[in-house]
């Protein structure tokens, strides 16, 4: 299967969900760590969908699944189903679970197919998921955009790093920022990204790059006003330096992915490297953090 080719087919695994948030997002956080297209919950289950293996693949690929969870659950583990699920199928059950959703005083995210109905002052973010993280559905997601809103003044120059679906880059165009650099490591959320920064009118502000950071950051791009990355703890950590070495004096750090119960270590190192912590967002155990240099 090429990397750049959305395949005809997923791999979908169904798990149970956790009762307790925190735990649910340690799952999911652990299954975030595989090479996974989503992951979402329908009632009392987690759904995986994962591109699609060789037909001798798949039972390793689902054990692999199961282990991640079980180690997790212990006792609470009541086994995984699989499935493959058509493209087109998996289109139409994310048409039908995204709404309008008004985030903070100014930003409102909504399915490109839906109109919102925008008040005066609103924002509005239009969003086409295709196979990429990041359609306000997730609290990190919103965390990010609550804290994106009271920090991006227009002229700044903005780094989105891990950017999926390309939500908070264009979250940051709109809110008057010059330029964004999305670095985004999946081609095909690339595409998406892409997309829909031109679906909202900004893809001449929008430059989204194929490639990932690492602990340097990108030496070779001037300073940033701020930077926002929404990946998880794990791989924040190593980054900050960088992320840090990034700004430009007085700039700002927005960080996310991180569950509460994680949250001192990013805090801890942080601190450690000069950054101050501004201002914190909770919802439902996933913590997000404004940071100043």
């Amino acid at each position: 299967m090429r990397a750049d080719r959305v395949p005809d087919r997923w791999l979908v695994i169904r798990a149970p969900r956790p009762d307790d948030p925190e735990l649910s997002g340690m799952v999911v956080a652990e299954l975030m760590e595989l090479p996974v297209r989503g992951v979402e919950e329908d009632g009392d289950e987690l759904v995986v969908y994962l591109p699609p293996p060789e037909e001798a693949e798949v039972d390793d690929v689902v054990a692999t699944v199961t282990e991640r969870i079980r180690s997790l659950l212990g006792d609470e583990f009541r086994g995984v189903a699989h499935h493959w699920q058509a493209h087109e199928a998996w289109e139409e059950t994310w048409r039908q679970g995204l709404e309008p959703r008004r985030i903070s005083p100014r930003l409102v995210v909504a399915p490109s197919w839906t109109d919102p109905g925008l008040e005066p002052g609103e924002v509005l973010i239009a969003i086409d998921p295709g196979m990429a993280f990041g359609t306000a559905e997730h609290p990190t997601t919103r965390g990010c955009l609550r804290l994106l809103d009271r920090r991006v003044e227009p002229g700044q120059r903005i780094a989105d790093v891990g950017a999926g679906s390309g939500i908070l880059a264009i979250a940051a165009a709109q809110l008057g920022a010059d330029f964004v650099l999305a670095l985004e490591m999946d081609p095909w959320a690339c595409e998406v990204a892409r997309e829909n920064a031109r679906l909202n009118g900004v893809g001449d502000r929008v430059q989204v790059r194929a490639e990932s950071a690492d602990p340097e950051f990108l030496p070779e791009e001037p300073a940033f006003d701020g930077i926002v990355s929404n990946i998880e703890t794990g791989v924040l950590i190593p980054l900050l330096e960088g992320f840090r070495g990034g700004l430009r004096p007085g700039g700002w750090l927005i960080l996310s992915g991180i569950l509460e119960s994680e949250a001192e270590d990013i805090r801890a190192t942080a601190r450690s490297l000069g950054l101050e912590l501004e201002e914190e967002d909770v919802e439902e155990g996933w913590w997000s953090g404004a940071f100043t240099s």
